[in-house]
């Protein structure tokens, strides 16, 4: 039983002594052909110290925390085919697929796939300018993936993060779930909190905010967005702002410098070259007594207007809308407009939830530069329900409806 214990020890202790020996052979082999591989050349050009570096490849490296790897050292000098860190990996070029177990650094360029579970990185950064580039990086053609940060230099691909992306420039889709950093970007920018770009063709969205040069496509933020000039379409949850606006903007709040074409639909529109305000009293059959603001450009403006109706029942009305207006002569000004009123009994009692929607078609006659005389029918859509069955409907209007329905809830 003894001499079987022991037999099975010594062949234990061989197996190990013979794996041993394989690995050491297998990175003495791979040194070894390194040292004599000659083949084609590639140019990084992102080297800490600003040379050029030039990489002679080699099939595949492993390794477990650079410098512990098949080339030790050396990695930084070779391109590879495959690539393979258990921890931390560094090495010259990638032309293929690299995985890393934490972090993967390519101090050239990489096309392929490059994978990290924490962070993959390609060139070596010398610096980062506010424009968010990576001066002195290397570029990536395919796909980068990361757990949480990925850098390179310009993107031809996709680059993913779980929390942050970096690039120079980025040719095709950059999306993290916290923050994007691109030079310029062609394609789609997406994250979770917040995207920066110093110019956007294509598409920009964040859950919070963006920030951008120039932008053509469409910007969408979750609270706000910032551009230098938009081309397209830029829609904000409360506030958007830029200097030169040529397109369409959604948001709460809205400040342009100058909107050269298209317009506006906030809330709250300031312009500040070219702002068109006007300041309205009017009598009419929805509303016996009213005061309306008009703020934004002629092109698209934003209406606000409170009143009182006491012909018919006792009411308050509230409404806002959105006009354009446009001269037809010297004196003569076509105003249509969209209006959407809401009514309530004075003294807030009782309320009957009661709205109106009027497309109103308006010709404005100008006295002076300031003054005007306008005239503007309209149709309009009211719709009442009780919430009172011994109430009565509010009367809006002497006129009679053309057409009416009841429906019962």
């Amino acid at each position: 039983m003894r001499t079987l214990k022991t037999n099975q020890f010594l062949s234990k202790s061989h197996k190990m002594a013979i794996v041993t020996i394989a690995v050491m052979f297998i990175f003495g082999i791979a040194n070894a052909q390194a040292e004599q591989q000659v083949s084609d050349e590639v140019v990084i050009t992102g080297g800490m110290d600003g040379n050029q570096i030039t990489p002679r490849t080699f099939p595949a490296q492993v390794s477990i925390f650079y410098p512990m790897g098949t080339h030790g050292q050396q990695s930084v000098d070779y391109q590879y085919n495959f690539s393979l860190n258990l921890f931390y990996g560094r090495i010259g070029g990638l032309n293929g697929v690299e995985i890393s177990g934490l972090v993967g650094r390519v101090d050239g360029d990489v096309r392929g796939v490059q994978v990290a579970g924490i962070g993959n990185m390609a060139g070596n950064f010398s610096g980062y300018s506010t424009r968010y580039s990576f001066q002195e990086a290397g570029n990536v053609s395919g796909i980068q993936v990361a757990g949480i940060f990925n850098g390179a230099g310009n993107i031809i691909g996709i680059q993913t993060g779980g929390i942050f992306n970096g690039a120079g420039n980025v040719v095709g889709v950059q999306t993290a779930g916290i923050v994007n950093g691109a030079g310029n970007l062609v394609g789609i920018q997406t994250a979770g909190i917040f995207n920066g770009a110093g110019n956007v063709n294509g598409i920009q969205t964040a859950g919070i905010f963006n920030a951008a040069g120039n932008v053509t496509g469409m910007q969408v933020g979750g609270i706000f967005n910032v551009a230098a000039n938009m081309n397209g379409i830029q829609i904000a949850g409360i506030f958007n702002r830029t200097q030169t606006l040529r397109g369409l903007q959604i948001g709460l709040i809205s400040v342009n410098d100058t909107i050269e074409s298209g317009g506006s639909l906030s809330l709250v529109n300031i312009v500040r070259r070219g702002f068109y305000r006007s300041w309205e009293v009017s009598v009419a059959d929805y509303s016996n007594l009213a005061v309306t603001y008009r703020m934004g450009t002629r092109t698209l403006y934003t209406i606000y207007t409170v009143g009182a109706n006491f012909i018919e029942d006792n009411l308050w009305n509230f409404g806002i809308g959105f006009g354009h207006r446009r001269a037809i002569s010297n004196n003569l000004d076509f105003r249509p407009e969209i209006v959407s009123y809401n009514y309530f009994s004075m003294d807030f009692k009782d309320i009957q939830p009661t709205f109106s929607t009027h497309l109103k078609f308006g010709f404005v006659y100008n006295v002076s530069k300031n003054f005007g005389i306008s005239i503007t029918p309209s149709v309009f859509q009211l719709s009442s329900r009780r919430c009172n069955s011994d109430a009565d409907f509010y009367r809006v209007s002497p006129i009679a409806p053309f057409y009416t329905r009841e429906r019962n809830n």
